[in-house]
Parts: C-alpha cells; structure tokens; sequence
C-alpha cells in the first residue's frame, strides 16, 4: 500500500456528557484536518469561546483521542481519506 493510499484527516466533535436526550455533537469540524494537533486546537477553541475550561486529553488508540471537561466530551477522530480520485475524476 502506498503513502497516499494511507492519508489522513482528522475531525473534533463536541458532545454534552451525561444528557440522555443529546444524539450528536453540539460542535463539529467542517473540514477535516491534516494533523491531530489541528483538530485539537479547534476543539480547544471551542472549549475556550463555550467556557468549558481547559481540555483534559487522552489517547484511546492510534486514531482516536479524548477530551474531557466538566459536562462535555471532545473527541478528536482519524479517518483515512478515500483511495483513488473523486467518482467521475479521471486522474
């Protein structure tokens, strides 16, 4: 497998923890991100225009990192970019 083939971009959420009601994110990523350090610093400067605080962070694996703050929940998420060129693109 190539390099191309195992890019990467990176989208933070925002959940509301603890509310059984909420299904989704209150905040997401528009466009994903190249770095994980990127998606981390959208997701904290939501965090600082929301006044959650400071972003507790954690790893859960390669692809996945938490943040926690008192009544929310971040998560930052890896995806692999789709292989070859965008249906109806020729290379």
């Amino acid at each position: 497998m190539t390099h191309e083939a195992n890019r990467s971009g990176w989208a933070a959420r925002i959940y509301v923890s603890g509310v059984a009601d909420v299904i989704g994110p209150l905040r997401g990523s528009p466009r994903l991100h190249w770095t994980q350090q990127a998606a981390q610093k959208e997701a904290e400067t939501w965090a600082t225009e929301m006044g959650l605080g400071q972003i507790n962070w954690e790893s859960a694996d390669e692809q996945t990192v938490v943040g926690r703050t008192p009544g929310h929940t971040v998560v930052l998420r890896s995806i692999l970019l789709p292989s070859g060129h965008p249906e109806g693109e020729m290379p």
